[in-house]
């Protein structure tokens, strides 16, 4: 089956917006008052990625909106017109329409002297269009028919320029305007303009090519000391960048400033416009009559499903970024085999190919690509697909030492790293002293910031852990210094092996371990997986009661998504170790403590305490929501929230789910409620109704501080309010991110090094109206430390100070019990992040749940769920 070219962009994009006009406007309600900084720790002198812009005074900026509408004919004879400028799709599609509306731009600029003179004008390639003078005329509109679409259908391109409604007009002396408490209030004219304008030099490099709106990178990186990679399967090479981000911030004076962020960016790209046939020939086990399932297909088929295809065939022919494009989505049947309904009639691939456009395919008898149509799924020859350009590798496509060889590229030590920024900044065009005679950039900036004191490791009977042990080899990694703080019991428990894989004496290994560190325990019983029937291990298990089965497995085998799956099934407590891990418990202590460290926290024990005047509080409910998932693409499949809290018996325990949801912009919105109103009953159970409640959510964008800080906050309220009328417990709300562009390093004598665990800042280089602060809380074991960065968006206790919750924050850090080190996110939000992995594994190996042919979300969380499982209060993730 193929596709028809389909010129039309989903109408979906109109009514997205006609439903967001709907809603009630955020962002006019303040976000949580601005405190004092904090200054209780040791002064360090930090480095930065970040550099003032100093904008000549009284320098106008004019914003006018830009229209771009192409017009096709509809198979109806029809007029479909689709605004190019406002374009919702993503990927190469988004792209080609950035292209699309600068040739039409193009057009503009050569038919009207007034955007030939005057200016310099900036344009987004999008809707947006910016000039340091005012046009002579507000409107201009023409159509264009030539030189600006080459699909056969098309008619016109319409083009609209006039001055926007609301600010029209900002200036360089505008920078107070572009903040305020109120997200909603603000006036980001002037913002959205130098991000535009900054990147100029960017956009003009003949040597340079930009991915997205703000990544820019070289072409040739010769004059770059970096290493550069070429991948002859697949064609892969790899390119070195940098991305930049424009922002207020405190500054050093009585009112803020402009500041651009440049950070250095290494990724692998595909090659542009390859026919993709011929990059199927370079991977090894290549052949032109390959199965889909063979061993060799699906090896390149992990590295091929989601790249964007053009269709290069009949009147798609040539097109470049006017064809047609497809993400492929797997391989399938050969085009001799493949067969679909024409005019009511069988027809193979290879045969339509043949009678529709008259092509003899090369290779018949090649497993054909799998794309999404427009109904249902279309098989298309490899032979007429090209791949589309300027397409970074994901992880998920490296089947080679491709990632392990980028993350050697980008994890450079923190000299090199910012040695290397700085010349691809420069090379890029975005460090330049004068930019338009408009703009100056100034070097990186250095600051102040401060080191948190380490909390106290405690075991039992209060005997503290050594941080500052001169013979670690990391600074923050500690000893066990006595036996678990709260240790426990075992006693109905097996070691299951698959038959014939057994290790003799790894029972009283971890016996011993476990007795050692204070677990009352008896020795396991010894089971075997047989033939593969790991639901009959599970079976008799449950009917023997088990507290734990404790699998030992060979890593070839790969058996984890099953065995989690039957965990869920089940409600029975496992733990799995890879066989060869196994053989190193006689020889290495520590490998036996880490297994053991997890054995004692999934039954619900506590490895050290943490002493500490902000983690002390019993009645503070601290809450974790994450998700190792985006949110934005991925296919149909709901996404994998995981959420974490102290809930448990002891306020420093945490234990957590996760909620299927559907993939969204906001992905917390709609379970908040549902999801604390369950902590809450647990929390209620185990210890009390809390009287303050700590929430922090990861990931979210600045974007969304309005959404938290107004409906997140009131969803907490009502599961607040769910509990009891007069339940009201103190709430704080915490955003948390590291997709910013900030990179922090440390000043020593001898040049620069990694930001010591504890290193805060929280003045300068943060927003002058939140309250924000960047946090290195674990040592970078390779590379260079990147910061998280939180943002206080509401609390209920203004009096809090901002000291209390970054010491906390970073007390959190050391709360992981399993490593006795430092995590780099606050516990909740880190075993967050490991239940959302979990949920995803789960969804992976049984399947979503359906009803009338759409995925249900209700049944699926409770099919695949660990909220009605005795295991939801037990850190069974461990």
């Amino acid at each position: 089956m193929t596709t028809k070219e389909n010129p039309e962009i989903s109408e979906e994009v109109g009514k997205l917006s006609v439903k967001e006009n709907e809603k009630r406007k955020l962002g006019l309600l303040p976000l949580a008052e601005k405190k004092p900084r904090n200054t209780s720790g040791k002064p360090v002198q930090i480095a930065t990625n970040i550099r003032r812009l100093v904008i000549t005074p009284n320098k106008p900026i004019y914003k006018y909106a830009v229209k771009v509408l192409y017009v096709f004919r509809t198979a109806e004879n029809t007029e479909a017109r689709v605004e190019m400028s406002k374009s919702a799709r993503s990927g190469t599609e988004h792209e080609n329409d950035k292209v699309r509306c600068q040739k039409v731009y193009k057009k503009a600029v050569e038919r009207y002297d007034d955007l030939k003179k005057g200016g310099p004008f900036f344009y987004d390639r999008q809707a947006c269009m910016y000039s340091l003078s005012k046009l002579k005329v507000d409107n201009i509109s023409f159509n264009v028919t030539e030189d600006v679409c080459k699909r056969r259908n098309f008619i016109r391109a319409e083009f609209e320029l006039c001055k926007v409604e609301d600010s029209f007009q900002s200036t360089s002396n505008d920078v107070k305007k572009t903040v305020n408490r109120c997200p909603g209030l603000a006036d980001r004219t002037l913002i959205e303009a130098l991000n535009v304008i900054v990147s100029g030099p960017a956009f003009e490099n003949k040597n340079v090519i930009t991915v997205g709106a703000c990544v820019h990178y070289l072409i040739d990186p010769s004059q770059i000391e970096v290493p550069y990679k070429e991948y002859q399967e697949g064609g892969l090479y790899s390119g070195v960048g940098a991305s930049k981000a424009v922002k207020t911030s405190e500054g050093t004076g009585k009112e803020p400033s402009l500041f651009m962020s440049t950070e250095m960016k290494s990724t692998l790209f595909h090659p542009d416009y390859v026919p993709l046939v011929e990059l199927f020939k370079t991977y090894k086990g290549f052949s032109t009559d390959l199965k889909a399932n063979s061993p060799a297909a699906l090896r390149i088929a992990k590295a091929f499903v989601g790249i964007d295809v053009n269709l290069d065939y009949g009147p798609h022919k040539g097109l470049l970024e006017d064809s047609v494009v497809m993400k492929i989505r797997g391989f399938s049947t050969s085009a001799t085999d493949t067969f679909f309904l024409r005019e009511d009639k069988k027809i193979s691939v290879k045969d339509y190919f043949k009678s529709q456009y008259g092509i003899t395919l090369k290779y018949p008898n090649l497993f054909t690509i799998e794309a999404k149509g427009k109904v249902g799924k279309v098989f298309l020859p490899a032979e007429v697909l090209t791949i589309c350009p300027s397409q970074t590798v994901t992880n998920d496509q490296m089947i080679n030492n491709e990632q392990a060889d980028m993350i050697k590229i980008a994890a450079a030590p923190p000299h090199l790293r910012k040695r290397t920024t700085d010349a691809v900044v420069k090379n890029v065009g975005l460090a330049s002293n004068n930019i338009y005679g408009f703009i100056k950039v100034e070097e990186p900036l250095k600051v102040e910031g401060i080191v948190l004191e380490k909390p106290k490791i405690l075991y039992a009977q209060n005997r503290a852990a050594d941080l500052n042990n001169p013979k670690a080899r990391f600074p923050t990694d500690w000893n066990i210094a006595g036996q678990y703080f709260i240790a426990k019991s075992l006693q109905n428990w097996e070691i299951c092996y698959i038959q014939g894989d057994e290790i003799g004496g790894l029972d009283e290994q971890l016996y011993r371990e476990m007795a050692k560190n204070g677990m009352k325990v008896s020795k396991p019983v010894i089971t075997y997986i047989v033939r593969g029937d790991l639901k009959a291990v599970f079976e008799k298990a449950k009917k023997a009661g088990r507290e734990l089965v404790f699998f030992v497995i060979k890593q070839r085998y790969n058996l984890h998504q099953e065995i989690k799956a039957l965990e869920q099934k089940y409600d029975l407590l496992t733990q799995e170790i890879k066989y060869e891990t196994a053989e190193k418990v006689f020889r290495q202590a520590q490998t036996r403590l880490n297994i053991v460290n997890k054995t004692n926290m999934k039954l619900g024990g506590l490895n050290y305490q943490i002493g500490s005047n902000s983690f002390k509080n019993p009645g503070r409910l601290i809450i974790g929501f994450e998700t190792s998932q985006r949110g934005g693409g991925g296919g149909d499949m709901p996404i994998a929230v995981g959420f974490a809290a102290n809930m448990l018996d002891h306020f420093q325990k945490f234990a957590g789910g996760y909620v299927y949801v559907k993939r969204d912009r906001d992905i917390y919105g709609p379970i908040v409620q549902s999801t604390l109103q369950k902590i809450l009953q647990t929390v209620k159970k185990n210890r009390g109704a809390p009287s303050d409640i700590l929430i922090y959510f990861n990931g979210v964008t600045e974007g969304q501080y309005a959404l938290i800080n107004e409906e997140f906050s009131a969803s907490v309220k009502t599961a607040c309010q769910k509990m009891h009328e007069s339940f009201k417990p103190n709430i704080t709300i915490i955003a948390s991110s590291k997709t910013h562009n900030e990179r922090l390093y440390q000043l020593e004598k001898n040049g620069i090094a990694n930001l010591e665990p504890g290193s805060v800042i929280d003045h300068t280089i943060v927003s002058p109206v939140y309250n924000e602060w960047y946090h290195a809380s674990s040592v970078a074991r390779q590379g260079t430390t990147k910061t998280t960065k939180f943002t206080l968006i509401y609390t209920t206790i203004p009096n809090e100070p901002m000291s209390n919750l970054e010491t906390l924050t970073n007390d959190l850090c050391y709360d992981h019990q399993i490593v006795f080190h430092p995590v780099g996110l606050p516990v909740p939000l880190f075993i967050a992040g490991r239940y959302s992995q979990r949920g995803a594994a789960v969804l992976s190996f049984n399947g979503a749940e359906y009803k009338d042919g759409e995925i249900d979300l209700e049944a699926t969380n409770a099919k695949l769920g660990y909220g009605n499982k005795k295991l939801f209060e037990t850190r069974f993730n461990a």
